[in-house]
This record gives structure tokens, C-alpha cells and sequence, in this order.
């Protein structure tokens, strides 16, 4: 019988360390005095414990081996001679292939390197000192880095790992590995493990690493672990490794604890959901769940895997993120979310969703063999074309993800192209002739770094789209590509982190508008890149000042406000209210190590943001740009472009082309006569004057520091030692009050127009419009409800909620796009009036909510 959750919380108090903040949430209300300060409750706790069930900190493993116990009983309640036969043939198959053998190429030394540092003891001696550093004495404190035991840990057993490898492949006498040596390794270095806290950080190496290493070492000696499971010819010695093993190998479906009561009972649906490290990529894809299922002969454990991996493929919203099966991976809008509500598109939701597809294969034949279901394949499809967007020409977008940083010297095959080979090889007869025709294409293209799908309608792979869930518009065109990553308090930032991934991730979110021919435009210069003049970003500058942080959650918006709206093709508009956040504050959350790094210079920059797409041009608008923080030094700059200069770059006014000087050069252009500034075979910038007071460009070559961006950029030999940059900006000074700036940027193969085919109709904290000049295409971004734009005096519009609306004539009818700018789920229409005539159009529901309408009127 089950112990109650008390009982289970109770018994996690017996680690190293503990983290008061958990007595909070299991404090009773009677407690809650000055009385029963947290010290006593712990000590009380503590001494109930002990006598209760007799754990105490001599023993923290109790936990661990009690699980061992608990689950293979659990294994034996439940009979199926048919399954169970299954679950033999998987048995041999780990034995034979074993799974997940690759994490072991993270140790550089050899199977008979490590065969010859392992003492009779069981130890490497090369390693010693290391582990007095990673783990001391009794009441010492490490004298290593949290990422140092990870890295210790994991060495220790990938090094076992390979040795057993090594019988597997006939490269080494099992006599030679099978020693009372190896033995005493599994148990010593075991004992290490499974006495660490629960309290303390215990994820990668303990849920990933070491599980994995622990069940390949088992299969690689199934023989000798059947004979030693029926009670066969078995030392003591042998068993006893054999169950250290069982027992470290469960720690995949065990570690990290949640402090639920999915802790007490892991064999179950809940506890591969509403957790970060429990649902997508860290729920499925980097376990070793079904061999260590098979492991434990568990039918439960694999009728559960069985329903996570088809449930699992499917996708979450805002709206219905508490309710849907998991809270990351694919999003309604066709992208992803990984660690949260922040957009990776790569990693986390494609690596979780290809594992449920490996893992439903892998049963294929079994009495587990599950057909793919709609949802299944509609989440499938949804995401292979909305990735798209989000990978250009070979290259991924530098703006997703922990490692936007990282240099990429080589064109890439788009990630999403795992998913299309799965189903060739394995899912074909679940999906339509069409879808599978489609797919083909798709691979074909992929694998010549250009996907066009030019056969497909605007908004599937081309043209614009609305990435709802991520704050994202992007236009995509055989010849070029844009993308607005805008943010709101909807979703978080993207998560940096020291040592591991980007440590200067601070504004990528905050507006950034990237402007791409080849797919390298940014790429070479993110080595000396200035994060705070981002393109598209407003921020107050001094990236010298900034401190490297690792923040899970990244930076976001405060405000509810982030929305586009287009109908798929040419012509589209978006904009957001900006002041940053730390994603980290948000309500509700509670990551401390985010909080840890202050870093003032990014706050207390307010501005309202929009962009306004009309065929080749891109008008960007700015209002109400205030320093809140004026005590903060630094100029508020709103940054136009910063990008590679990779070919000769002009002047062009009035028809003639000028060189440009030295230095730092100031725009002049008039109400009459726009200046650009062009790079030949890429894009042109101008600034509108009526808008726009100082707006500066330069170009020069600055020197790059890529492991300062990123560590992994340690082993990017080929990356640039230095990078000609182009730059142009608008200066706020130091203490705007809502100040303005509007900038264009075109995108067209020719020169500019003369004079440009739009006109701004306004830009203010309430609204923000741009028309064509014929005026069959209006664009605007309403702040507030119920505000009037007028077109001269015979037109004007209404909306009844804060939205973005696109209208383009069509004969004598308007083709609207529309967007509910605060993703309202109580909000049923928005109501639009043009001149002064209503029309109502119905707001989309539940994980739709926040998606672009298109209706003609």
C-alpha cells in the first residue's frame, strides 16, 4: 500500500540541503506564527521522520532503494504473457543496439584508457581529486560549480558506459570488463549518487546521463543480470551492482523530484505533464524511459509511455496551456515553446515530439502499437510548415532559442526534416496522398537549403504570417526575408544562461527586426554584435555595463499588448507596447537564479512599436518613447540596422548616387526628397524627417569576441576574428518624453521609388497608420478602443478593442484582416466601423484566440 503524501513529502526532508521556501507550501495554516519559525518546523519534521520510517541524513538513499523496491513489486502485480513476451524482445534488442549510446562521445577517454585508471577499489584514480572538490565531507560546502558536478558525474559514468560498450562490440573480453573492479565502480560511484539530495540541483547527469549509462551497463550484461534477477548462480557482489544499477537507471522516470504526488506514484500519466522538466524534449526525447521500463519488466511504465507519446503530439496555447496535455512543445500557431512560453521552434518542442513518434515506432508490432489520430497528424503538419518560417536559405534564424550566439559556419538542413523522414519511413499510411506529396517536396527542397513550396498558398510557406503564440510576424519571399519578433507579458523571453548557452541574450525579443537575402546577414557579426542596438530594438546603451546572466525565462514586455494582422500575402501589420520586464517577475513564477542579475541599464524605456509591410517597403513607427529612468545613464537610441557590410554601400537622393564619408553620418533626408542609405544587393534605409529628429548610420570594422557570446564557441575555429559592421540609429537623448521616429526599409530588387507609394497617417500612443497612396491598403494598430482614423475627410474607422486591421480594396469590397491585439478570450467580436457603417466580425475561440480573421465587407 501507497504511504500518504504526507508521509512522501516528509520523507524528502532527510537531504543535505533544504529549501525553506518548500516548508512554506507544506506548512500548515496553525503553524503560521512567530511561534513555529521554519528552523523548528524543519528539526520537528526532521525528528518525526527519523522515528517514523528511520531516514535521517546518514542515510539519504533510503528514498532512492525504496523506489527500486516499490516499482519492480509494482512490475510483478500486473501479468500479460503477451506482453511480457514484448517486453523480452525489447530486452534483447537494448542488448544487442543498446540506446542512447551516444551521450558517451562526451567523455574523450578511451574504454581502455578508463580500464587502466580504475583501481581494485573501484575508482579512477585520475580522478580523485576531483571528487573531493565535487562532493566533501560531511558538513563542507563544494569548492566546484554546480556545472562542474555535472560534468564530473557524467564523466565517471560515461566511462563505465564505454567500457561495457566495448563487450558489446567486440572490442574487449568480457572477462577483462566484467571484473570485481567494475563491480565495486557501480556500487562506489552509485552510493555517490544516489546519497545526493533531493534539495539540490539533480537534473542532466542524474535524469539523463547517469540512467542511461546505468542501463546500458545492464544490457550489455543481460546474461549475467537474468541469471542474477531468477536467483542463479549469483555473487554477492553481482547482486548488488544489479540493483544499484535498477536503481540508478529509474532515476530516469524519478529525477528531478517535482514536490507532487506525482512523486509518489511515477508511473502515471501526470507526471510527464505541467512541468518543465517533465513534458517534451526533457520529458521523453533524453530519458532512457522504455529500456528502463524493460529493465524493470514494467508493464505500467509502458502502458503510460504508450499514451504520453500519442497525447504528447499535439500542441498548447495561452489560453489553453492549463489544460492541454503538455505545456510546451508545439504551439497553435504552427512554432513551439521550450522552458516555458518562449519561442525555440528548434530543441525542446521538435526533440519532444520526435521522440513520441521514435518511441510509437519503437511499439510498432507489440501489444502497445498505436495508430497516429487527427490531432496527432494536424499538430504534425501544422508544425512542419509553420518551422519554415522560422529557417532561412540554410540558416536558422538567430533569434531563437539559448544559443542565437552560437556561430554557424555551415549551412544547416532545417530540424523539422526529422519529422518528414519518420513518417516516410514509418507513418506514411497515416497521412493523405497530398499530405505525403507535399511532405516529399518539402524534404526535397529541404535538402537543398531553399525551401520555396511556390505550388502552396500565401501563408503556408510564403508571404506573411502570424505567429500568434510567439509575438512573431515574419515575411518570407523567394528573395528575401523579415522577421519581427515583438514580446508581450504572454510569453516569456529566451533563456540564456553562463557557461551553457548565450550569456548576453538580453534583447531579442524587445522588437528585434532582422532583414535577410542570404540567411548570413547577422551571422558574422554576432561575434562583436552590440545586443543593446539591436535592429528594431529601443534601449538605452552601454552593453559595457551589462553582466552575464543565466535567466531560464529571459525578458519579456509588461504589457498584454502584441499583435499583427495580414491576409497571408504582400502586405501586412503589426505592433506591440513596449517596456521590459524580467519574464522572471512575472506572477506565479518563482525562478530565483533569473532574479539574480540585475543589469539596470535594461530597464525604464518605454516606447509603442508598430511595422507597417506594403509589397517591398517597410514602415517602422515609434511613439510615446520615454525614459522612465532618467537617474540611468546612457542615450536611448532606437536601432534601424546592425548588420554585416558585405558589399559597397551609398548615398542615393534624388536620383544620383553619392560615396559616403568617413566616421559617423547623419541622415538628410527632407519632406521633399528622402535620403537612402543602400547596400548594393541587399536592402535600403531612409528615415522620415516629419517624424524622425537625429538618425545616424556609419560603417566599421570591430573586433569579435565569440566565447564571450557563447562558450561553445570555443570549437568555431573558422568563426571571423573581426566584422565589418553597418549601423544606423535614431537618438532619443538622454531623457525622452514621448518622443517619435519613423524609419523605412526597402526590400525591392530596383531603387527606391522617387517618392515612396504610402503616407503615414498617424503615429501617436493611441494610433498608429500607414496607407498606400492610392489608398486601397490601410494598415493600422489601434492602442486604445473606439479612437477615429480619418483619410482626409471621407473616410474614417472605428474598432471596438486595441487590435491590429489590415484593409486592401477589392473592387468595391474591403478584404479584412483583423487581430485581437490582447488575445481576450471573453472578447466574441470586434465590431468595425467605416464610415460610420458597422461590421461585425466573430474573434476566434480557445486555442485559436489571438489568431488573425480575414472576412470581406
Amino acid at each position: 500500500m501507497r504511504k500518504t503524501q504526507l508521509i512522501i513529502h516528509l520523507k524528502y526532508i532527510r537531504s543535505q540541503s533544504i529549501d525553506t521556501n518548500y516548508i512554506k507550501i507544506i506548512q500548515p495554516s496553525f503553524m503560521k506564527t512567530t511561534l513555529f519559525t521554519p528552523k523548528l518546523i524543519l528539526l520537528t519534521i526532521y525528528l518525526f521522520v527519523s522515528i517514523l520510517n528511520g531516514y535521517s541524513q546518514k542515510n539519504p538513499s533510503k528514498w532512492a532503494i525504496d523506489n527500486y523496491h516499490q516499482y519492480t513489486k509494482e512490475a510483478t502485480m500486473v501479468t500479460d504473457p503477451t506482453k511480457a513476451d514484448d517486453i523480452e524482445s525489447f530486452r534483447q534488442k537494448f542488448k544487442k543496439k543498446g540506446y542512447r549510446k551516444h551521450q558517451y562521445g562526451k567523455t574523450k577517454t578511451k574504454w581502455n584508457k578508463a580500464l587502466q585508471m580504475l583501481t581494485t577499489e573501484g575508482t579512477f584514480k585520475d580522478l580523485q581529486k576531483d571528487e573531493k572538490r565535487c562532493f566533501p565531507a560531511k558538513g563542507e560546502k563544494p569548492s566546484v560549480s554546480r556545472d562542474y558536478v555535472t560534468k564530473y558525474s557524467s564523466e565517471i559514468w560515461n566511462r563505465l558506459g564505454i567500457m561495457a560498450d566495448a563487450v558489446v562490440t567486440n572490442k574487449a573480453p568480457q572477462a577483462d570488463i566484467y571484473t570485481d573492479a567494475f563491480l565495486k565502480a557501480i556500487l562506489y560511484y552509485g552510493e555517490i549518487e544516489i546519497n545526493r539530495s533531493n534539495y539540490v540541483s539533480r537534473f542532466h547527469e542524474s535524469c539523463f546521463a547517469i540512467p542511461t549509462a546505468a542501463m546500458n551497463i545492464y544490457y550489455a550484461f543481460l546474461d549475467r543480470m537474468d541469471e542474477i534477477e531468477k536467483g542463479e548462480k549469483a555473487f554477492k557482489l553481482e547482486k548488488k551492482a544489479c540493483d544499484m544499477l535498477k536503481t540508478l537507471a529509474l532515476q530516469a522516470w524519478t529525477q528531478p523530484i517535482r514536490k507532487d504526488k506525482t512523486d509518489n506514484d511515477v508511473t502515471s500519466i501526470e507526471r510527464f505533464q505541467h512541468h518543465v522538466w517533465w513534458v517534451g524534449g526533457n520529458g521523453l526525447a533524453y530519458r532512457s524511459l522504455l529500456p528502463v521500463a524493460c529493465m524493470y519488466k514494467s508493464i505500467p511504465m509502458i502502458d503510460v509511455l504508450a499514451e504520453v507519446a500519442q497525447k504528447g503530439i499535439s500542441n498548447t496555447s495561452q489560453v489553453t496551456n492549463k489544460t492541454s496535455f503538455w505545456t510546451e512543445g508545439f504551439t497553435a500557431d504552427g512554432a513551439g515553446w521550450g522552458h516555458g512560453m518562449q519561442c525555440l521552434v528548434w530543441g525542446y518542442p521538435i526533440d519532444g515530439t520526435a521522440s513520441a513518434l521514435s518511441l510509437l515506432s519503437m511499439l510498432k508490432g507489440t501489444v502497445w502499437e498505436q495508430k497516429l489520430n487527427e490531432e496527432n497528424k494536424a499538430a504534425i503538419m501544422n508544425y512542419i510548415r509553420g518551422s519554415n518560417w522560422y529557417h532561412y536559405k540554410g540558416y536558422n534564424l538567430p533569434c531563437l532559442g539559448r544559443s542565437s550566439f552560437a556561430y554557424a559556419g555551415q549551412k544547416e538542413t532545417i530540424k523539422s526534416r526529422l519529422l518528414i523522414e519518420s513518417i516516410l519511413k514509418e507513418w506514411k499510411t497515416s497521412f493523405t496522398s497530398q499530405e505525403i506529396k507535399e511532405l516529399k517536396q518539402f524534404d526535397k527542397e529541404s535538402l537543398k537549403h531553399n525551401i520555396l513550396m511556390s505550388n502552396y498558398e500565401n501563408g503556408m510557406y510564403n508571404g506573411t504570417r502570424w505567429f500568434f503564440n510567439n509575438d512573431d510576424l515574419i515575411k518570407k519571399e523567394k528573395d528575401y526575408h523579415i522577421i519581427v519578433n515583438m514580446s508581450s507579458v504572454r510569453c516569456d523571453g529566451i533563456e540564456s544562461a553562463i557557461n551553457k548557452a548565450d550569456t548576453y541574450n538580453f534583447t531579442t525579443c524587445d522588437g528585434l527586426t532582422l532583414f535577410q537575402r542570404s540567411g548570413r546577414e547577422y551571422m558574422n557579426i554576432l561575434g562583436a554584435f552590440d545586443v543593446l542596438q539591436a535592429p528594431g530594438v529601443t534601449a538605452r546603451l552601454g552593453q559595457e555595463k551589462l553582466i552575464p546572466a543565466t535567466n531560464w525565462r529571459g525578458y519579456c514586455s509588461k504589457y498584454n499588448f502584441a499583435t499583427a494582422a495580414t491576409n497571408n500575402g504582400a502586405n501586412a501589420v503589426a505592433g506591440f507596447k513596449f517596456e521590459k520586464m524580467n519574464a522572471s517577475d512575472k506572477k506565479g513564477t518563482n525562478d530565483t537564479i533569473g532574479k539574480m542579475t540585475k543589469n539596470d541599464v535594461l530597464y525604464g524605456v518605454q516606447a509603442y512599436k508598430s511595422y507597417f509591410m506594403l509589397g517591398d517597403y517597410m514602415v517602422a513607427l515609434g511613439a510615446g518613447v520615454t525614459n522612465l529612468k532618467p537617474e540611468i545613464e546612457g542615450e536611448i537610441h532606437t536601432t534601424i540596422e546592425q548588420t554585416s557590410q558585405e558589399s559597397e554601400i551609398f548615398l542615393w537622393k534624388n536620383g544620383k548616387k553619392s560615396s559616403i564619408k568617413q566616421g559617423v553620418n547623419q541622415f538628410n533626408s527632407t519632406k521633399k526628397e528622402l535620403e537612402w542609405l543602400i547596400q548594393e544587393g541587399k536592402f535600403a534605409y531612409t528615415v522620415l524627417p516629419e517624424f524622425t529628429k537625429n538618425s545616424f548610420f556609419t560603417t566599421e570594422v570591430r573586433k569579435t569576441d565569440w566565447v564571450k557570446m557563447n562558450l561553445s564557441n570555443k570549437s568555431a575555429k573558422d568563426a571571423p576574428q573581426s566584422a565589418k559592421v553597418l549601423q544606423a540609429w535614431t537618438d532619443h537623448g538622454d531623457a525622452p518624453v514621448n518622443d517619435q521616429y519613423a524609419y523605412v526599409v526597402y526590400a525591392g530588387d530596383n531603387m527606391p521609388a522617387k517618392k515612396v507609394p504610402f503616407q503615414v497617417l498617424r503615429n501617436d500612443t493611441l494610433v498608429q497608420a500607414v496607407a498606400s497612396t492610392n489608398r486601397e491598403t490601410i494598415e493600422a494598430v489601434f492602442y486604445q478602443a473606439n479612437q477615429t482614423l480619418n483619410i482626409g475627410t471621407d473616410f474614417s474607422l472605428v474598432v471596438s478593442a486595441p487590435c491590429a486591421i489590415l484593409l486592401e480594396k477589392a473592387g468595391n469590397l474591403w478584404n479584412i484582416a483583423i487581430t485581437d491585439a490582447e488575445m481576450n478570450e471573453e472578447l466574441k467580436q470586434i465590431t468595425v466601423t467605416i464610415n460610420g457603417k458597422q461590421h461585425q466580425v466573430e474573434m476566434p475561440k480557445g486555442k485559436w484566440s489571438g489568431k488573425c480573421i480575414q472576412a470581406t465587407i
